[in-house]
């Protein structure tokens, strides 16, 4: 809109988490700015948020966030008229915020969820001898297949920030082959290593349970082979999702080794030959990660190769948890930059 043309309104109000800002929000902020020449953007607390399910972002993270994204969109002319000089951003520390009592606004943006509140704010305005606010609603921004994109489901691990899935599930629908050539970047350690003798590993799991206080952990704990599923197991944790073959370094484990299916609610029993990724095995790990129960995954083959795929359907904060060979425990936490490198890992599998 050219800074000649009139908005509608002077001053709006909108009100929201913001959590994993993602492109449906700047849709909402745009709309916004169209009608209105002045954006006041109240963020809730830490306090109103973390009543949310778990992952939420702090109010720290989520306030810089979007003011980087102001920042970036006001350079490139993205958010039209000297954006940033149109938007201020404030902490919410209550449900409604200043809308019930202040006069110098008169817009509030919502979608069709908070419409209804902003009906009840204007109800309490009115009664207030306060004019109403003009209520400017904002169509919620679909994903690429037609779901309402939102936080939780950026959160839960199915989308990006566009609106796009991690991995559509008919990209599993075939066996794949891995490359030679990332064949050694595979054999590196892909996270934080937790060193410790191979003999023992408890020692390097103790590490790891310290630092990272694995027991109050919210997020999912996957771990993948046998021996750090049962290292994990003899530290007093069972793993949600277990993935073993039975062997460790392509040798069969003795029987009283491999373990225990004691504490899960689902065993699930598939093939996977080594340096593949079959479509029988990307669905159990999918269904797994998918899952609300302790899932094990008995592999007739080997689970080497399930930590791509994991990383693409888990939760985001998810802990992915396997041993290095002759070094010692990794730990990689399932974030968006995780997520990424994995799609194009996956990505250069080829179908056979």
């Amino acid at each position: 809109m050219s800074s000649s043309m009139a908005r509608p309104f002077k001053r709006g109000l909108l009100g929201g988490t913001f959590d994993h800002f993602h492109k449906g929000h700047e849709k909402l902020i745009l709309n916004a700015l169209e009608k209105c020449d002045f954006l006041e953007i109240w963020i809730t607390s830490d306090n109103i948020a973390s009543k949310k399910i778990g992952g939420v972002q702090s109010f720290e993270e989520r306030n810089s966030f979007l003011n980087e994204w102001i920042k970036i969109k006001s350079e490139s002319g993205e958010l039209m008229d000297a954006g940033k000089d149109r938007i201020l951003t404030k902490k919410l520390e209550d449900k409604v915020g200043p809308a019930e009592w202040r006069t110098d606004c008169d817009a509030i943006i919502c979608t069709i969820e908070t419409f209804p509140a902003c009906e009840k704010i204007n109800s309490t305005r009115i009664n207030s001898d306060l004019h109403p606010l003009n209520i400017i609603k904002v169509e919620h921004l679909l994903t690429e297949d037609g779901t309402v994109l939102s936080s939780s489901l950026i959160r839960k691990g199915i989308y990006t920030r566009d609106g796009k899935k991690w991995i559509d599930e008919s990209q599993v629908s075939k066996n794949l082959q891995m490359p030679r050539t990332i064949e050694n970047t595979l054999k590196k350690p892909f996270g934080t290593l937790f060193k410790g003798p191979e003999e023992d590993t408890s020692i390097a799991i103790s590490k790891l349970k310290k630092e990272l206080n694995l027991e109050k952990h919210g997020g999912k704990i996957v771990a993948v082979g046998d021996v750090c599923v049962s290292a994990l197991r003899n530290s007093g944790i069972i793993p949600d999702i277990a993935v073993i073959d039975g062997r460790t370094k392509r040798q069969d484990l003795p029987e009283d080794l491999i373990p225990k299916i004691q504490g899960y609610d689902e065993i699930i029993n598939c093939k996977n030959p080594a340096g593949q990724i079959t479509s029988e095995f990307s669905n159990c790990l999918i269904s797994a990660a998918k899952s609300e129960h302790k899932v094990m995954i008995k592999v007739d083959g080997e689970e080497d190769l399930a930590p791509i795929i994991l990383h693409l359907y888990l939760p985001l904060n998810a802990y992915v948890i396997y041993g290095q060979p002759n070094e010692g425990i990794v730990i990689c936490i399932s974030d968006e930059k995780v997520k990424l490198r994995c799609k194009s890992r996956f990505e250069s599998f080829i179908s056979n």
